[in-house]
């Protein structure tokens, strides 16, 4: 095991048993060679070479298929058992044993294109289809070299050390990812619900900011540490973006929902685009953050 990742895991509440660790190690080798294979071609015309459209239904380019093919490679020799693949890219792969993997060799695929310094990979096991049963997640900050790591029921760790404690119950800082413009029909004022103010989303209310940043598994991982308030995705998110990300929120102790009424955690794990949500950090309560959401999502979607 990675000499790196033997260290990160003391700070596991428990340890995992040996099967989840060794999807645990190959995870981490999988993100080491897709880090190798995509950082060069970060910013450059070689990089942004379009190629076809992936199995999410994206333009795959240059670096998104390198990512992949070095990832691949990597799940090929070094899977603890046999699997079946969900990768952004390439699509669904195998259909061989109890086990998924969940792919998403660039998360934040367009900042990598343009060269804006915030984007990835999250990568998933699961023991089952959906995403309630991910049981190892790995999301990994290439250009900030961060990693972060989580099992399910033993804890989650991180290679970044982030001072969350002091924060109050307030709402300051809502992280957003709407993806195209369309998915934009939410304004900023609208977001004051979630963050305490009345049903009129007109009137003066609580003090907050909104950032938008462009990889939601790295938005999900700044809200499990305190870094944002919430997370709000209006955009119906697929599980190859969210896998891995919402297992390190739910194992740091924060939470999430679809705001549409839908059950987030019971969704496939495929490449459709199928749930809007939220998620909030830890320390805030789960009942009113729901309850917020939902008083939103009727803002725009009355019926």
């Amino acid at each position: 095991m990675d000499e790196r990742l033997t260290e990160l895991l003391a700070g596991l509440q428990y340890m995992p048993e040996p099967t989840l660790l060794a999807w645990l190690s190959c995870l981490w080798q999988m993100a080491d060679a897709g880090e190798a294979a995509a950082v060069p071609l970060v910013g450059t015309a070689a990089g942004r070479r379009p190629l076809s459209r992936g199995g999410g239904g994206d333009i795959t380019v240059e670096l998104d298929r390198a990512a992949e093919a070095a990832m691949l490679n990597v799940l090929r020799d070094q899977a603890p058992a046999p699997h079946r693949v969900i990768s952004e890219e390439t699509g669904e792969l195998g259909c061989a044993g109890e086990w998924w993997v969940v792919v998403d060799p660039v998360d934040g695929s367009l900042n990598a294109k343009r060269g804006l310094e915030y984007y990835g990979t999250t990568l998933a096991v699961a023991s089952g289809p959906r995403l309630c049963d991910v049981v190892v997640g790995l999301v990994a900050d290439y250009p900030q070299e961060h990693r972060y790591v989580a099992l399910a029921g033993c804890g989650a760790v991180s290679t970044r050390n982030v001072d969350s404690a002091g924060l109050s119950t307030n709402v300051e800082l809502i992280l957003t990812e709407m993806g195209r413009p369309s998915n934009a029909v939410f304004s900023f004022r609208d977001m004051g619900i979630l963050a305490g103010a009345g049903s009129n989303s007109g009137e003066s209310g609580p003090d907050f900011r909104v950032r938008q940043m462009g990889s939601l598994a790295l938005s999900l991982t700044n809200t499990a540490l305190g870094v944002g308030d919430l997370l709000f995705c209006p955009a119906h998110a697929r599980a190859v973006d969210i896998a891995g990300g919402l297992l390190f929120l739910r194992e740091m102790g924060g939470g999430a929902c679809a705001v549409d009424g839908g059950r987030l955690w019971e969704q496939p794990l495929d490449l459709e685009r199928r749930t809007p949500f939220v998620a909030w950090r830890p320390g805030l309560s789960g009942t009113v953050m729901i309850e917020r959401s939902r008083r939103l999502w009727r803002v725009k979607h009355p019926t």
